[in-house]
């Protein structure tokens, strides 16, 4: 592997450390997204990340959780080989989505809570049930209207 993709692949990793994954696990994705073929085995991934095996295997089960990747059948090879899922980021922002519906939720049990109280006192509550209001509101269009753009046209692979 070029410095260049190493370098790529690390700053991918620092993405997704600074969004809660463990930087291996970063590691792994930003892999996953530019290697050729589209799969690794865990033994490559340790191979070309520097990575024990160990690591490997505990951050390949973590993201197989996750739905970030997938478990993928070579045949003739007796390995187990691992790919992004196709459409692993779009369900993690669909999950994200549905945090935020529930969060908003929870503040509008907040807002009943302070109903008979001075606006001053919610209004900083009021100000987050509205961000996640217009999120919970907004977001799934904005996937919907990815997905219509991206969608492979029938009849083409």
């Amino acid at each position: 592997m070029d410095d260049a993709l190493a370098n790529y692949i690390e700053e991918v990793a620092l993405y997704w450390e600074q969004q809660g994954l463990p930087r291996i696990a970063g590691r792994i994705v930003g892999l996953l997204m530019v290697c050729d073929p589209p799969h690794r085995s865990a033994g490559q991934l340790a191979e070309e990340l520097g990575a024990s095996k160990a690591s490997v295997s505990t951050m390949t089960r973590l993201l197989l959780t996750a739905g970030s990747i997938e478990v993928v059948a070579i045949p003739g090879e007796r390995l187990t080989f691992y790919a992004l899922t196709p459409d692993g980021l779009e369900r993690k922002l669909e999950r994200r989505v549905t945090l935020m519906v529930s969060f908003n939720d929870l503040a509008q049990r907040g807002l009943e809570l302070l109903a008979d109280d001075p606006p001053e006192r919610s209004a900083r509550l009021q100000r987050v049930a509205s961000l996640y209001a217009f999120m919970g509101r907004e977001l799934p269009a904005l996937l919907e209207r990815w997905r219509a753009e991206n969608e492979p046209e029938h009849g083409h692979d």
